[in-house]
């Protein structure tokens, strides 16, 4: 997408959400630059894939706003996030994006496709682990410690329930199509990816269980580090599908063979 379309477009966007009041002022400036930076490597499909996550993480904050408040679990500043969780969120996602493009430019198509998956299997971590995290807290279930199994209370930090999680699978699912039917990736991306971004919010929760409790991390770093662990994954499910099929080619046991055993 040329760099004028790019500026102009999530120009648009940034209004919207302003008069939507859905960011803090440092926010908006943050979404400005990752959005433009987004549409203008990766074009169309890639910046609908991070509009997707906006939208769908936004509309999950404000869920139930109200009754997260009385909790005392809700999003600080009335919900409205600033461009630290921007980046921690999307920090990933956007270098992968320039990478990709960078690569491309280049002549390496199998690195910046590579990178297309590492940029959706991030996005599905982040979606996953702001919709299982926002809705968890409503859910009306009592949450457990991810790593023990312990009944704690709503809010703690590594505290899963089965509604939130169901929730946040589905995001990691939405994900993974919007990255296969924009044609961002191929179809035999969209196992890993969605792996890639379950993978990503189970290791956000063990972080936060652990680490986050005890202060040597905060909720931003965790963050970084869920979309982190969501972008390796998807980088090594590329490889993983580029290579596996031809060693089970070499070893005989080729798409043929494999349906006949299963059959």
């Amino acid at each position: 997408m040329p760099v004028w379309q790019a500026l102009l477009l999530n120009a648009v966007l940034v209004a919207y959400t302003a008069w939507r009041r859905l960011l803090a002022p440092s926010g908006l400036l943050a979404a400005l630059a990752i959005g433009s930076l987004t549409a203008f490597c990766l074009g169309w499909g890639g910046w609908l894939v991070l509009v997707a996550f906006f939208m769908g993480g936004s509309a999950a904050t404000f869920y139930q706003y109200e009754r997260k408040r009385q909790l005392g679990v809700a999003q600080s500043h009335g919900g409205r996030r600033s461009w630290h969780h921007a980046w921690a969120n999307a920090g990933v996602g956007t270098a992968c994006a320039l990478l990709s493009w960078q690569l491309a430019a280049q002549g390496h198509s199998h690195w910046a496709e590579a990178l297309r998956w590492a940029f959706v299997g991030c996005f599905a971590a982040a979606l996953s682990d702001t919709l299982s995290s926002e809705f968890g807290q409503v859910a009306g279930q009592q949450p457990v410690l991810i790593t023990t199994g312990e009944p704690v209370p709503i809010g703690t930090d590594g505290g899963i329930t089965l509604g939130g999680s169901l929730v946040g699978a589905l995001g990691a699912v939405l994900m993974a199509l919007m990255g296969r039917f924009l044609h961002l990736v191929p179809v035999r991306a969209t196992l890993p990816v969605l792996l890639a971004g379950l993978a990503g919010n189970l290791v956000d929760s063990a972080l936060g269980a652990t680490l986050q409790r005890r202060g040597a991390l905060d909720n931003d770093q965790v963050n970084f580090i869920n979309t982190l662990c969501g972008a390796g994954l998807g980088l090594a499910g590329y490889w993983a599908m580029s290579v596996f099929p031809g060693l089970l080619n070499q070893w005989g046991w080729g798409a043929q063979s494999l349906l006949d055993m299963l059959i």
